[in-house]
């Protein structure tokens, strides 16, 4: 009987037993077809950058009745030089993408370019007649203010990133000035302002990190012609006589730029860091609104009499309004991060102090003249690393590099204690009296700490300027005789920084911040009087102010790989 049962039951277990073989296999979920990006949209941004002002230099002289080369004319050989210095601004665009990835669009652009350089011929000038003028000084200036250019372009797009060539219209905001003082009579003094047409061509690669941002790389060539400033005399000497400058304006510039797309389509959102798992990469990126105010000074000396004040002048209350793109790059595993901020904006207001001081002028005088224009441009790069991570806390070092640049108008002179230097000659507020240029370099070295608690994220910066670099002009309008020469020295500065932010959505957060800079020469002098010794110099700048702020977060946007989760794998 058992035996029978345990029969059976075989029977019954080997009939239930099937090939592997033939075994139903278990379907797989077909891979996700990703949805390839398209750039077809409007789209608008901010960039900062490298520019270039090359500028030809030809000396003209024409005599009575328009007369090239006449008699008295000095011979002066041609000059050329180039000036350069960081550019900032925005842009608004279309594109549309055609078939095969070809993609067409049109932008238009407006940078603040503090671009600026001068050229001086100064000693014994020869005539064409055959005679010389002594202790004689020519000077030719120019000045590029701002860019904008209206240009097409067409490109081909490899999915997310488009290779691009751009080109059109330039319209540039270029001021010339010379003046020429012979045997030392300030005779010829000249000055044009004007829109220059020109155009730009060149090209560019842009990437897209997500569905609405991308970021851009690019270089333009840019040229605005070129055209003649000839003053007639200012004194009735060498009548019917015309000397002056014909410049000829272009250059090159190299900006990096960050884009909002509003029309980009196919690409989804970076989903945020805690949805992935750890990031390798982080990048966060946005945009700021900044207002601020500043009271730069500059002493000059005496070059023979050590210790004395020649001259003093404050520009006070200089109020700015700045636009700007900033970014920082994070490497998780090893705390290694790379941030910096680009900046540029107009200057609104203000007041320029004009002192002189006995005995170079007798009795003290000073002056008041209104600033009612301007601008300021400035960048900050660093490469630090986290020191300390806890969550939500790290501190970090850092080593870096500013840029400030800042250009100051007065206008008119208002005697306002003794002196003479305005009163017998008032000069209303509708003339520009002075004018003023100071670009500035540092290298930084610094910390920064940051705490997070929930939404809300702290953050400190404190830097300190151990070399800052100074160069700049200033020029006195209705004073031909005081030339504008280079003003250059060396000193230090500090910065600090502070922001409180919220974090509206894992990848979207607002913020506030305040922020100080002040720098500072210790050594600097400059060559404005041209037979003399150069004269020493201090100069001293700060800005204050506050901003607000908007910015977006990425993880591993290409750079790297989220952690990957761990996989079960069963053998049978």
């Amino acid at each position: 009987m058992q035996r029978t049962l345990g029969s059976g039951l075989l029977l019954v277990l080997l009939s239930q037993t099937v090939p592997a073989a033939d075994l139903p296999r278990a379907s797989r979920p077909e891979p996700p077809i990703l949805p390839v990006f398209s750039w077809t949209g409007a789209y608008a941004g901010l960039f900062g950058g490298y520019g270039a002002l090359d500028r030809a230099t030809q000396f003209l002289c024409t005599g009575p009745g328009g007369q090239p080369g006449a008699r008295y004319c000095p011979v002066l050989p041609a000059k050329q030089g180039s000036d350069s210095g960081f550019i900032g601004g925005g842009e608004i665009g279309y594109d549309w993408q055609l078939g095969s990835g070809l993609v067409v669009g049109g932008a238009v652009d407006h940078q603040f370019t503090r671009l600026w350089g001068y050229d001086r011929w100064r000693g014994t000038f020869p005539t064409e007649a055959g005679g010389y003028f002594r202790r004689s000084v020519a000077h030719s200036g120019l000045r590029l203010d701002d860019l904008t250019t209206i240009r097409g372009k067409v490109g081909f797009a490899f999915d997310r990133t488009l290779v691009y060539a751009t080109g059109g219209l330039a319209f540039g905001n270029v001021r010339t000035d010379n003046n020429v003082t012979l045997a030392g009579f300030p005779l010829f003094d000249g000055r044009h302002g004007e829109t220059r047409l020109g155009y730009v061509a060149g090209g560019g690669i842009e990437h897209a990190f997500s569905a609405h941002l991308s970021a851009k790389v690019e270089g333009l060539y840019y040229n605005l012609g070129s055209r003649a400033v000839l003053p007639a005399p200012s004194y009735p000497v060498l009548t019917g006589y015309h000397a002056g400058t014909r410049i000829a304006t272009d250059g090159f510039l190299t900006r990096v730029g960050l884009n909002y797309r509003f029309g980009a389509a196919g690409l989804p959102d970076w989903p945020p860091p805690s949805s992935t798992g750890p990031a390798t990469w982080g990048l966060e990126a946005g945009l700021r609104y900044f207002f601020s105010s500043g009271s730069p000074r500059e002493r000059l000396g005496d070059p023979y009499a050590p210790g004395q004040l020649n001259s003093r002048l404050t520009y006070a209350k200089t109020d700015a309004h700045a636009g700007e793109t900033f970014v920082r790059l994070d490497h998780n595993p090893t705390g290694l991060f790379a941030k910096g901020f680009l900046g540029a904006g107009g200057v609104t207001g203000g007041r320029l102090a004009d002192e002189d001081f006995p005995p170079v002028e007798v009795p003290y005088s000073k002056t008041h003249s209104p600033i009612k224009d301007g601008d300021i441009g400035y960048g900050v790069i660093e490469f630090g690393y986290d020191v300390l991570r806890r969550d939500g806390f790290k501190l970090g070092g850092f080593l870096g590099y500013q840029y400030f640049s800042e250009l100051y108008n007065g206008y008119g002179c208002r005697q306002v204690a003794r002196g003479d230097i305005c009163a017998s000659h008032p000069q209303p507020a509708s003339i520009k009296t002075l004018g003023e240029i100071m670009q500035w370099n540092a290298l930084r070295v610094g910390i920064i700490g940051e705490a997070r608690f929930d939404r809300v994220r702290l953050s400190l910066e404190g830097a300190y300027l151990p070399v800052v670099s100074l160069s700049g002009v200033d020029r006195h309008w209705n004073r031909p005789n005081i030339n504008p020469g280079a003003e250059s020295g060396r000193g230090g500065g500090y910065f600090l920084e502070g922001i409180a932010s919220y974090d509206l959505t894992p990848a979207v957060s607002v913020g506030v911040g305040g922020r100080y800079w002040r720098m500072q020469t210790d050594k600097a002098s400059t060559t404005a009087f041209a037979f003399s010794l150069p004269s020493p110099m201090k100069f001293q700048t700060e800005r204050y102010g506050g901003f607000v702020q908007l910015s977006y977060k990425l993880a591993d946007f290409g750079f790297g790989d989220a952690a990957d989760p761990v996989a079960v794998i069963r053998k049978d």
